[in-house]
């Protein structure tokens, strides 16, 4: 019987980008730091490590699922009461002709605190910017 989950986080947009520009922006470590944080590393196949630290803390995940170009999981263990529950972080990616919808979903075994909805739609928003304009995303030190 498979465990239940909660959606803690969700957000969906359309990039004006095909679907390999996407997904290679999600899985390429130089990419990932024009948008995602400053300090990021991401091995890009079954198992690999996805480590990042964004404004909400130093993460070190695992690739769980990667079908290129239309899916991406990985585990994203956070810290909560002293203790780490691991979540994990699914990207799902569709074309709609010559532009993508990016759809990512962030699950918990449990409820978690802060606002994930809003960080996920502010992350593909900056995914938008860098892939449509070539914005990177200004970090604070």
């Amino acid at each position: 019987m498979p465990i239940e989950r909660v959606i803690v986080g969700e957000a969906k947009i359309v990039i004006r980008a095909v679907l390999p520009q996407v997904f290679e922006a999600l899985v390429n470590s130089e990419k990932l730091r024009q948008w995602w944080a400053s300090a990021v590393r991401a091995e890009a196949e079954l198992g690999g490590r996805y480590e990042s630290n964004p404004p909400e803390g130093h993460q070190v995940g695992t690739i769980t699922t990667i079908e290129a170009p239309r899916e991406l999981s990985f585990t994203w263990p956070l810290e909560q009461d002293a203790s780490v529950i691991e979540t994990t972080v699914s990207y799902e990616l569709s074309p709609k002709g010559s532009e993508t919808q990016v759809h990512v979903v962030h699950t918990s075994p449990t409820t978690i605190s802060g606002n994930w909805f809003e960080t996920w739609r502010r992350k593909l928003d900056a995914l938008k910017a860098f892939l449509e304009t070539g914005a990177a995303a200004v970090w604070s030190s």
